[in-house]
């Protein structure tokens, strides 16, 4: 089972800073993951959030602000708000990205596929995708990157074209003998976003008991936000 570091390793380092990024690496992760969205003036930022009420208490809105503005929203732990082509700067030689697109547009995507291009690391970014007709806009674009599916339901699989697929995204809630086989009958990866939502868990959070349950149904990739803990495990 591979372990995806959710935000990096944000169970303990502020999420999505380049901090949590280099001890994932150095925790023996398999790849880190990291959210992409597109500010105001066309930057790609590495957050989760359309803006950093969450985490900081700051409403500021990505989508209309500028990298700049971006620049000085103060985060916890003395982090801050990463560029996407920072983000691949620390993976690039050393471990695989998985890019958990929060946007589906032209410029986006294009800028996305332009920057991916320009760090040299098209063969080591997975890009996951939230829509059957953002595969149709990535072909268009020319990209050819792996790719994971992320439907919302593990039926809606069904309208994603399978080219370019590696492997498709399940919450652990949804993961089901009836939603694995699914995915096993189209020879894909299975992965798994840990934390059940019902249970008002955090994305990522997952403890040890249900992480080796996990394993031992076959699970090919988990994303965790403890990956010490996660890559002990997987390796039992």
């Amino acid at each position: 089972m591979k372990v995806v570091a959710h935000r990096g390793y944000c169970a303990r380092y502020p999420e999505n800073s380049t901090l949590a990024f280099e001890q994932a690496i150095a925790a023996d992760a398999d790849y880190i993951e990291t959210d992409v969205r597109i500010a105001g003036d066309g930057t790609l930022v590495c957050w989760h959030d359309p803006n950093f009420d969450r985490v900081a208490g700051d409403a500021t809105s990505i989508a209309t602000s500028s990298s700049e503005v971006i620049a000085w929203v103060a985060l916890p732990g003395g982090a801050r708000v990463h560029r996407l082509e920072e983000v691949l700067a620390v993976a690039r030689g050393r471990i695989p990205v998985m890019l958990d697109v929060k946007v589906d547009d032209d410029a986006a995507r294009t800028a996305i596929i332009r920057t991916v291009t320009a760090a040299g690391m098209m063969q080591q970014v997975v890009y996951g995708i939230r829509h059957p007709r953002h595969v149709h806009a990535l072909d268009a674009e020319g990209a050819r990157c792996a790719r994971l599916a992320m439907p919302a339901k593990p039926e809606m699989l069904a309208e994603f074209p399978l080219q370019g697929l590696i492997g498709a995204r399940l919450w652990e809630d949804q993961v089901s003998d009836e939603a694995v086989a699914r995915i096993r009958a189209l020879e894909l990866e299975v992965w798994v976003t840990a934390g059940f939502r019902d249970r008002g868990e955090k994305p990522g959070d997952i403890d040890a008991q249900r992480l080796r349950r996990l394993r031992g149904g076959g699970i090919d990739a988990v994303l965790v936000n403890d990956v010490e803990r996660a890559v002990a495990i997987a390796h039992e």
